[in-house]
């Protein structure tokens, strides 16, 4: 019988590429296969739950069941649809200092062609690069469907100077037995770079977004193994940072959501407010 057992939904920039690898090394977990972000929550929810099942047809009978999804978290309509399929399902949101997760983002679509000129052009072209660091917004929409006890939070710092602890405590979340962290997990987790083609770094996404939504995951990852994306790459250059000004207007922006997870965290996150 298939069941989602779990779902970390993001937001984008927090570690879930980290969090993705290391779940897969784990033997009673399983996640989709050939591909990291399934996307079927939010761009292929119409083609049905078999669809997705078939994601998952390697599983084992002692494995339980789970995606990354960061795409999902600020999205008003994917916690319904997730309890829909199981409303016990266990929801893991990774976070980190919503002023640098914005400019992550930015650099990450800086980096895809997707956006052009400074982070205030930017976010003009993709709200979305500062909509997703609405914490408060999106984490209660979250806790209201779940419950707490079904809610786990991971902070990118926690991640990067303990990164076996904050995996101990996730593989007893998910029910799972805890192993030994692989090498893998103690890398240094990346950032984006600025392409040297910015077009050709633009037709690229846009191609491998196609190819992956038609299921020919196998195709992109062979493209970038033949490194396809060293060619829009070329020498790279170096990443634009926020003004002083944009950093306080962010500071200010995320107040209230960096006060709130300090009583539902119950830590204090006063570095977050630092310019």
């Amino acid at each position: 019988m298939n069941t989602l057992d779990f779902v970390c939904v993001g937001p984008q920039r927090t570690g879930t590429s980290w969090l993705d690898k290391l779940l897969r090394y784990h033997p009673e977990l399983c996640l989709p296969k050939n591909v990291k972000e399934t996307m079927f929550f939010d761009r292929d929810y119409e083609k049905g739950i078999e669809y997705y099942w078939d994601y998952f047809s390697d599983r084992q009978s002692n494995q339980r069941c789970g995606e990354i999804g960061p795409t999902y978290f600020d999205s008003s309509i994917i916690p319904n649809r997730i309890q829909a399929i199981n409303p016990n399902c266990k929801i893991i949101i990774n976070l980190r200092n919503p002023i640098s997760r914005a400019l992550s983002s930015y650099h990450h679509h800086l980096g895809k062609g997707r956006v052009k000129g400074t982070f205030t052009d930017a976010i003009a072209q993709i709200p979305r690069i500062i909509d997703a660091g609405r914490y408060q917004l999106h984490t209660t929409r979250w806790l209201e469907t779940f419950g707490a006890d079904q809610v786990s939070f991971l902070l990118l710092e926690d991640i990067e100077f303990e990164p076996e602890r904050v995996l101990s405590q996730l593989y007893e979340f998910l029910d799972v037995s805890t192993i030994e962290m692989p090498d893998l997990g103690k890398k240094r987790i990346g950032e984006a770079t600025s392409p040297k083609y910015p077009l050709l770094a633009k037709v690229a996404a846009q191609s491998a977004t196609w190819l992956r939504s038609n299921r020919l995951h196998h195709v992109a990852e062979l493209g970038k193994a033949l490194g396809v994306t060293k060619v829009y790459r070329g020498g790279e250059r170096s990443l634009p940072d926020l003004t002083i000004d944009e950093r306080y207007q962010l500071i200010e922006h995320y107040e209230s959501d960096i006060a709130f997870l300090e009583k539902l965290l119950g830590r204090d996150l006063s570095p977050w407010r630092q310019a």
